[in-house]
C-alpha cells in the first residue's frame, strides 16, 4: 500500500492484464487505474533525455562515447521498428523510416498535467483552473 509513489506515466497502462497478455505481476491491483489510484502529476521532463537508461557507469568513463553512436544507428534499422511491434512499444519508439505514416497524437502522459483534459476517472487527474 502506498499513498504516493514515482513509476512511469505509462506505467497503469502496460501492466494492464488484457487478452494475450502473460501476466507476472497483480493484475487485479492494476486493474484498479482510474477507480482506486490515479495519476497526480504527468509531464516531468527535466530528469530524463528520452526515457528508459540502458547503462549506468561512473561519470567521464566515456561509455556513452561508446554507446550513442551505436545507438543512434540501431534507432534507424528495421530491426529497431520490429522489435518495437514485437513488444507494442510502437507508439513509444523513436519513429523511422520502417514505421508507417501516421497522425500520431500526444498520448496522454506525455502530456503536462496542465495541458490534460482527462479526469481522475480517466487515470489521470489534471490539474484545477486557478
Amino acid at each position: 500500500e502506498a499513498d504516493a509513489m514515482w513509476v512511469y506515466a505509462d506505467q497503469a497502462k502496460n501492466y494492464q492484464c488484457v487478452d494475450g497478455v502473460t501476466a507476472n505481476w497483480d493484475c487485479d491491483l492494476w486493474a484498479g487505474f482510474g477507480t482506486t489510484f490515479a495519476y497526480i502529476q504527468t509531464g516531468l521532463f527535466g530528469h530524463a533525455m528520452a526515457g528508459t537508461t540502458l547503462a549506468m557507469s561512473k561519470k567521464g568513463s566515456g561509455l556513452s562515447e561508446i554507446l550513442n553512436p551505436c545507438i543512434d544507428k540501431f534507432v534507424l534499422t528495421k530491426d529497431y521498428y520490429d522489435i518495437c511491434v514485437k513488444h507494442g512499444f510502437e507508439d513509444s519508439c523513436f519513429e523511422n523510416e520502417h514505421f508507417p505514416s501516421t497522425t500520431a497524437t500526444e498520448l496522454v502522459w506525455e502530456k503536462p498535467t496542465d495541458q490534460l483534459t482527462t479526469t481522475c476517472a480517466d487515470g489521470y487527474c489534471p490539474c484545477p483552473s486557478v
